[in-house]
Parts: structure tokens; C-alpha cells; sequence
């Protein structure tokens, strides 16, 4: 089998290698590229320096049959790309006119006269670049032949960098997509020794577990197992894996919910307190919630648990506000309602304050309520007070999930 031709990708700005902002694009190049065929061997950030990104770039065009840089093509003094491919390269850059041309308008727009001299800036192509057009920024991309293979040169906003990096590529998707399976209700450790065990016999097949709050992720890639055999090592994983596994086409947990709600023809509602909307944000981000959703309610005081849910002051006096009874309650109230068929509750203590010997913080209690009736449990969730709420989301869409029929 013929190797896959090399990637580079190399975000530059100094917005990066300081903190503040994150590098998204490196991410989403990787994914387009393995799509395309192309083995990515590095991701690099570097800050806004002619001579170190020149010095980068010479490098990785050696090595590369394809180098992607994002970043620093606009019109501001920190914009150095062009200048650091043309170095990279020893190739001049040449004004294009009609890019020139195009930009008179957004110069227009500025009042101070020195700003045309940055704005046309942009206009400058590399000596034999082939422009791609800017669709929905000004800075335009540039394809750039190298010893080796190619210089690709994109805008560094998302919004900008992707069309352009569609244009480029086009249809060429020769690589097997990976397999996404994802789980939760169990740890890293033990999603990989399962995978492990069950890829024994599965040749060309990369794994690689990714582990998030109350979420193991396991991908697939193809590295000679071919489609039919990458599937066939996914579905051998999944059987290993169980009902942990709760999407194989790297659905969300919400998305998954939201399906099988539609496919059973089922209301759902929730009702929060320590996850404080999370529950009902991750189900509204999934299209086609409103076919199932009817809504939730974010009760965080007792007093609203009182007025908007309807639990009783005296059960809130006896148990508190973070117990199996009140989170039953609750889930009782916001079925009432909204005549919800499914409807799941929380109450917890995320911390950093608020827990006791008896009730420390991480613990939450889940209310259900299904046509077989109401259910509680609890759980006591590790981390910060932002990892026991996203932890106390999942686990109570996983328990809707476990509730609902399978789609068929």
C-alpha cells in the first residue's frame, strides 16, 4: 500500500503562543487533511516573527508535500506571513492589481490616509501563487509551489480559513473517514484495554482514546485496514464495549437523546439546580429539539423549587434541598408542568463551598420520571465546580438516554 503524502500545519500570531486566544484551526485542518489522505506529522504555533516563521517554513516545506499556514495575512503591522513565505521560498511578492483594485472600497471606509498603504498589503502574492479568493473576509489565500509539493497560505479566522480550505481541497477525499464511537459511565482505562481486546484480531487499524468530563471517546483510523475493515473493527469495538457506548457515528449525548426521544414519539423536560441550564442548553443546541423538548426550569433557590415546581416546604425542611427526595420532586413538578413524558432533575453541590461531612461537594442527586414512574440516584463527582456541573449534565442525559427505547 502506497504511503500517505505528508502535512504540516503551522498557526502563526502572537495572539497564540500567548494565551490569549485558543488555536481552533489546527484541529480542524487535521480532520479536512486525514479526510483528503494526507498524514499530518506536525502542528506548530509560532508568535509574529519574520525570521523564526521563515526559518519554520523552509523546514517544513522540505519535509512536507503540503504545509497550511493560518494567520497573519491581514492588514495590521503584525501580519508577517507573506513576508516569511516569501523568504521561506526565495520568491518575490508581487502586487496583484485586481486584488489592489477590489480593496479601494474597504480603504474607503478608513480616515486615516496611512491605512491604504497596510490594507493593500493584502493585494502582495507570492511570484507564481495561485490566489483563492477571500469569500467572506479581504485577506484572499495563496497556493504556493514548493521542492517538494505545496505552500498553502489561509487567513487565520475561522469563518475566513475554512471556505478557502474547501476550495483547495475540493473532492479529494481519498482517506477512510475514522470511526467515533463514544461513551460514558465508565473510565478511560477501561474503554482502552476493551478496544485493545477487541482490535487483537484487526489488522491496519490506529486507536486513540480522548477522555473528557464523564466522556471516553474512542476514534478508529484507518492505517491499511481499508473502509470495509475499519468498520469492521468498529463495530467489534462497540460490541466490546457495551451500552457505555452510546453513539458510534460520534453523535453527541444530547443528539442521541433527542433522536430516540423523536423516534418514540416522546416529550421530554428537565428541571436544574446545580447544573443551572446546562441540561436544557445541550439539549436546545441539537436541531429538531423542539419536536421533543418542551422545556426545563431552573429552580436554584428553594423558594422557586416551591412556586415553580411544586415541592412541598416541608419535604425541602426535613431532607434539603439536595436529596433523593427533593430531586424526585422536582422532576415530579416539571412533568406536571409541561406534561413532559421523560423529565430529569438535579440538585447538588458543585462547590467550592457549600458541602458538609454528610453532603460533601461534588454530590448530586438525579430525579427521573418515566412511564414506569419515578426514580432517584446520586453520584459524587471529582474536579472543580465547572467539571461537577458538566459531569452532572451528562450523567443525567445518560439517564434519559438509558430510559427511552432504543431507535430503531
Amino acid at each position: 500500500m502506497p504511503s500517505k503524502p505528508t502535512a504540516a500545519i503551522l498557526t502563526i500570531g502572537t495572539e497564540l503562543v500567548t494565551g490569549q486566544r485558543l488555536d481552533t484551526n489546527s484541529t480542524e485542518i487535521a480532520l479536512a487533511l486525514h479526510a483528503a489522505g494526507f498524514t499530518v506529522t506536525e502542528m506548530l504555533s509560532l508568535g509574529d516573527d519574520v525570521a523564526a516563521c521563515a526559518r519554520q517554513l523552509e523546514r517544513l516545506c522540505a519535509a512536507c508535500e503540503l504545509v497550511i499556514v493560518t494567520g497573519g495575512l491581514g492588514p495590521t503591522h503584525d501580519d508577517i506571513t507573506r513576508e516569511a513565505a516569501s523568504h521561506a521560498l526565495k520568491r518575490p511578492l508581487l502586487r496583484d492589481q485586481s486584488i489592489a483594485e477590489g480593496l479601494l472600497t474597504v480603504i474607503a471606509r478608513h480616515r486615516d490616509p496611512k491605512a491604504a498603504e497596510h490594507i493593500l498589503l493584502q493585494a502582495d502574492i507570492l511570484e507564481d501563487a495561485t490566489v483563492i479568493p477571500a469569500t467572506t473576509g479581504t485577506a484572499p489565500g495563496q497556493a504556493a509551489a514548493t521542492p517538494r509539493g505545496t505552500l498553502l497560505l489561509l487567513p487565520g479566522p475561522p469563518h475566513e480559513m475554512r471556505p478557502m480550505l474547501a476550495a483547495f481541497l475540493g473532492e479529494h477525499h481519498t482517506g477512510v473517514p475514522p470511526v467515533r464511537l463514544r461513551c460514558t459511565g465508565t473510565t478511560e482505562s477501561d474503554v482502552q484495554l476493551a478496544a485493545q481486546r477487541a482490535l487483537a484480531g484487526h489488522r491496519g487499524v490506529e486507536l486513540t482514546v480522548l477522555a473528557a468530563p464523564a466522556e471516553v471517546e474512542v476514534v478508529l483510523f484507518d492505517e491499511g485496514a481499508g473502509e470495509e475493515g475499519l468498520l469492521a473493527a468498529g463495530l467489534a469495538v462497540e460490541a466490546a464495549l457495551g451500552d457505555v457506548c452510546y453513539s458510534n457515528d460520534g453523535a453527541s449525548l444530547a443528539e442521541v437523546v433527542v433522536r430516540r426521544a423523536c423516534a418514540a414519539g416522546v416529550r421530554l423536560a428537565c428541571a436544574e439546580s446545580c447544573t443551572g441550564g446546562l441540561i436544557a442548553s445541550a439539549l436546545t443546541d441539537v436541531a429538531g429539539a423542539s419536536d421533543v423538548f418542551t422545556g426545563g426550569v431552573v429552580a436554584y433557590s428553594n423558594d422557586l423549587k416551591i412556586a415553580a415546581l411544586d415541592v412541598p416546604p416541608g419535604l425541602l425542611a426535613q431532607f434539603g434541598a439536595v436529596s433523593g427526595e427533593t430531586a424526585a420532586a422536582m422532576a415530579e413538578g416539571i412533568a406536571a408542568l409541561t406534561g413532559a413524558t421523560y423529565a430529569v432533575a438535579t440538585t447538588g453541590i458543585a462547590g467550592p463551598g457549600g458541602g458538609s461531612y454528610e453532603k460533601p461537594v461534588g454530590l448530586v442527586w438525579f430525579g427521573l420520571v418515566t412511564p414506569k414512574g419515578t426514580s432517584t440516584s446520586c453520584r459524587s463527582f471529582p474536579g472543580d465546580r465547572a467539571g461537577v456541573r458538566i459531569r452532572a449534565t451528562r450523567t443525567a442525559l445518560d439517564l434519559v438516554r438509558r430510559a427511552l427505547p432504543e431507535a430503531q
